[in-house]
This record gives structure tokens, C-alpha cells and sequence, in this order.
């Protein structure tokens, strides 16, 4: 069995925000997630939460000010994620999402660091997740750090690949330090989607679901979700399937075509 989570962000666009998590519950799905929380009802959410038995599967851990390749931002990068880690325990979240760069309120890439080379990336990456890393086992939240595609959302991103997030995440070894796999974003970046599952498996602590071209719901666009879900029922991933996608035409033929995957 797949756990399937709506991101309420995109899913429901034309629904107030609160009253997203009572459709979400009648959609079938198993739980819900979003994005920052900074300008949330923390306590409303919970209490919403626990209404619909809807638990949260994730909430971004990051902001703008901030970027987790840049070794200068360290100290600023850390304390925002504990706190991001904080507002996770209040609501039940299990997970932070967590990216390379810091991202604009469009998701634009607010420095792409060009003049600095890769393998300093990297370790400024993996040396900032190694001291957030025992904060976060202590807590007992994971923090999942997603790779972009380059190509069409998120120009100038440094993590492009589940291979580099991977080897990241093998570099910090922790149990709660895990790739969130974007299959949207890395079958633009890099396609073979499956194969890099199975490569990947044991470092994915989370998935997220949209069809490409569009980023729109399963059957929209030329990725076999069908296919890939029923090798995530093969392969007995436990983790969650998250849909961070927009609507195509209504929120209901979305979630019809969600729901008609194998899970």
C-alpha cells in the first residue's frame, strides 16, 4: 500500500487555504502537506490535523534568507531549520523539506553561485547537514533535501540529480538526514525515473509526484505514473507519495487521476 499525500498548496488553488484539509480528507487521500509555515495558524492546522485524520507528511524547513551550499549562511541556515523543526513537532510533521539554494517567492534561484566550484558546494552542503543532523535525530524529524530541475522552475539550482543527493546523503549518514525524490523535477533533469529509484532506495525518505510537461496530475503529460507506482508497490517503499502538482482543467479531474494510480 501507498500513503498518498495532497500538497494544499497546489492542489486545491480556489479553496481557502483551511478549508483545504476537509476536501483533501473526502478526496481519499492519506495525508496532507505545504510549504512555509511562517505564515500559518500553527494551531488551527493541528487542530485540523487531527479533525480529519489527516496527518502533515511534510513543511519547507528552508527560507530566502538563507542557502545551504553557501558556508557563510551556516549559523542562520541552522537555527532556521530548527526552528522549522519546532513548528514541525507542533503539528505532528515528521519532515522538513530542505534545498540547495535559497528560493524567491516564485521559486527562482536568488544566487546560483557560479563563481564558486561544485565540490565546495558540496561540502558546504554536507558540513551544514552534519551539525544540523544530531538536532534533528534528537527531535526526531527527518530532513529531506529535494534536487530541481534546471531547466523549466528553478534555473541555476545546485542539487540537479538524485545521484548528487544520494551522495550526499551517504556523506552525512545519518537516519535523518534523506533525499526527497521529485520525479517532476528529475525526469526533466535527467529521466530514468525507475532505475534511479532502485539505485537510490534506501536514501529516498520521500517522494513527490507531477506529470511533465505542465506539472500537472498523472495522465497530462508523457511519464508512466502507473508504471512507477506499481514498482513502488514491488519494491514495498514505505515512504510517503506526495502530489505537488497544479490542476490542469478542475481539482476534481485531478484527484480522479490520482486516484485511479495503483496504491
Amino acid at each position: 500500500m501507498l500513503t498518498f499525500s495532497a500538497n494544499i498548496e497546489m492542489l486545491f488553488p480556489t479553496i481557502p487555504f483551511y478549508d483545504r484539509f476537509a476536501i483533501s480528507k473526502t478526496s481519499g487521500f492519506d495525508e496532507v502537506e505545504f510549504w512555509s509555515w511562517e505564515n500559518k495558524d500553527l494551531q488551527r492546522i493541528d487542530e485540523l490535523s487531527k479533525e480529519h485524520n489527516l496527518p502533515i507528511s511534510t513543511i519547507s524547513g528552508d527560507a530566502s534568507d538563507y542557502a545551504l551550499c553557501d558556508d557563510s549562511h551556516m549559523k542562520g541556515y541552522i537555527d532556521y531549520a530548527r526552528a522549522s523543526i519546532e513548528a514541525a513537532k507542533k503539528i505532528g510533521s515528521p519532515k522538513i523539506v530542505l534545498h540547495s539554494n535559497a528560493l524567491d517567492e516564485q521559486g527562482q534561484v536568488i544566487d546560483t553561485y557560479n563563481e564558486v566550484p561544485s565540490y565546495r558546494l558540496f561540502m558546504n552542503m554536507a558540513k551544514t547537514l552534519l551539525a544540523l543532523a544530531p538536532y534533528a535525530e534528537k527531535e526526531n524529524i527527518m530532513c529531506v533535501v529535494e534536487p530541481l530541475n534546471i531547466h523549466v522552475d528553478h534555473v541555476g539550482n545546485f542539487l540537479q540529480s538524485v545521484d548528487q543527493g544520494g551522495h550526499l546523503i551517504q556523506v552525512v549518514n545519518s537516519p535523518k538526514i534523506k533525499v526527497l525524490y521529485d520525479m517532476y523535477h528529475m525526469h526533466i533533469n535527467n529521466g530514468n525515473l525507475i532505475p534511479n529509484f532502485y539505485t537510490w532506495q534506501e536514501e529516498i525518505g520521500h517522494i513527490h509526484i507531477a506529470d511533465s510537461p505542465g506539472r500537472h496530475e498523472p495522465g497530462t503529460g508523457e511519464i508512466n505514473y502507473h508504471n512507477i507506482c506499481n514498482e513502488l508497490i514491488k519494491a514495498q517503499y514505505r515512504g510517503v507519495v506526495a502530489f505537488e502538482l497544479s490542476p490542469k482543467n478542475t481539482y476534481q479531474e485531478a484527484v480522479q487521476a490520482i486516484m485511479a494510480l495503483p496504491h
